[in-house]
């Protein structure tokens, strides 16, 4: 891994790091950064913009950065998945870190006042996630709206127990306690594994629809449809099995394998899923992790459904 940054640091760290993983999207992301920096544009001075660069060649992207007077660029030289995520924010120098996928557009201007706000006035909140609008529909697809009822409000702000991992706020002093981001997923509901862990750690979750990301769903990158559901189906199953009380196991595995199978119409091979966490639990035989109480009183508290 090597790391880069601006000629000019600055003479103190900035408020905002913004962190953004990237593989395989060139053609996108100089527009993704500098969409950034538009809406940044009154706060320059209090912000970096750190890349972290998963293409596994020899080129040197820093001159996408070029819209930003402080930033860090961050080879690593193989894909490492979302888990690359823990890379940017060991380099930012921020006090709070804006993940941002290199697909997605940051809006709208001064956003940064807004998640700066948010923070304020919910001190014991380690993460504040923004809404995340699908560019062909200009709407919020369920999928995306971190809470299990998706009857909510989408454009009201409310405390949660879920996180859309693109365009979610991280304190970094929460970051610091919580520890990294999962290593065992390259990619898929990685952010409801960290949420059970920010919840559990004690902190509070903040949705706040008045920062959003337009995602393009580029295809740059992306694996083929079935491996990815396939592998979000076996990341639901460990992170189930790590976080939630055993009453809820067989109703939750049933109904969600059920569930993804319906999805896809059948063509994803549950039994493979299945196969690979067990692999998983044989390699982590102290992987469960059940919720404590306190969590588990939040979640409901927030009206959510622990056994999803």
């Amino acid at each position: 891994m090597q790391i880069t940054s601006s000629p000019e640091e600055g003479s103190g760290a900035p408020l905002f790091s913004i962190v953004m993983v990237t593989f395989a999207r060139d053609h996108l992301v100089p527009e993704t950064i500098a969409q950034a920096a538009k809406v940044a544009a009154d706060r320059l001075h209090d912000v970096e913009f750190v890349l972290v660069d998963n293409n596994s060649d020899e080129t040197d992207r820093s001159a996408f950065l070029a819209p930003f007077k402080r930033w860090r660029y961050v080879k690593l030289g193989f894909n490492k998945g979302v888990s690359a995520r823990n890379d940017g924010a060991n380099a930012a120098l921020g006090t709070h870190m804006i993940f941002v996928d290199d697909d997605a557009f940051l809006n709208p201007m001064g956003v940064l006042d807004r998640y700066e706000a948010a923070f304020a006035a919910n001190p014991n909140c380690a993460i504040v996630t923004a809404r995340h609008i699908d560019h062909a529909t200009g709407d919020t697809p369920r999928a995306s709206f971190p809470h299990t009822d998706k009857s909510l409000p989408k454009d009201r702000p409310f405390k949660t127990f879920r996180f859309q991992g693109n365009g979610f706020a991280l304190r970094r002093s929460a970051f610091a306690k919580i520890g990294p981001m999962s290593e065992d997923f390259f990619y898929g509901l990685e952010e409801i594994d960290y949420a059970y862990r920010v919840v559990d750690a004690g902190y509070e979750i903040y949705y706040e629809p008045g920062c959003w990301v337009v995602e393009y769903n580029d295809p740059g990158g992306r694996k083929p449809k079935k491996e990815v559901e396939e592998m979000r189906l076996t990341n639901k199953l460990i992170i189930s099995f790590k976080y939630l009380p055993a009453v809820y196991l067989p109703l939750n595995f049933l109904l969600f394998s059920a569930y993804v199978f319906y999805l896809n119409r059948g063509r994803i091979n549950v039994f493979r899923s299945f196969g690979n966490f067990l692999k998983w639990a044989r390699k982590h035989p102290e992987g469960r992790r059940p919720l404590g109480q306190p969590a588990l009183a939040y979640i409901e508290s927030c009206g959510g459904a622990v056994w999803k």
